[in-house]
């Protein structure tokens, strides 16, 4: 998955991971893309990114995004009600039907 400066990498075998992340780094490196090492994580289990929170298991709901959509204000105008659509169409993967 890549999002404009940020890279993640998610494979179900640790040879594969390896194998994959030396290939991107070698890529990386051809296209003359300099990356900040000392930013870089590996070998880990959760991230925040992009308003979800990736683990090994399942990609789910940043929790202040659920206490948003709890605590949300009564619709009173047709730009709230198109906020909360968009927020809705954003999130619908994760809301039970």
């Amino acid at each position: 998955m890549v999002y404009l400066d940020n890279i993640i990498i998610y494979l179900d075998s640790e040879e594969k991971y390896k194998k994959y992340v030396k290939w991107v780094l070698q890529k990386l490196y051809d296209e003359e893309i300099l990356i900040a090492i000392k930013k870089c994580k590996f070998h880990i289990i959760k991230t925040n990114f992009i308003r979800f929170i990736i683990k090994l298991e399942c990609i789910s709901m940043d929790l202040k995004k659920i206490k948003a959509i709890i605590n949300w204000q009564d619709l009173e105008n047709v730009t709230g009600l198109r906020l909360f659509l968009g927020f809705y169409n954003y999130y619908r993967r994760f809301i039970i039907k």
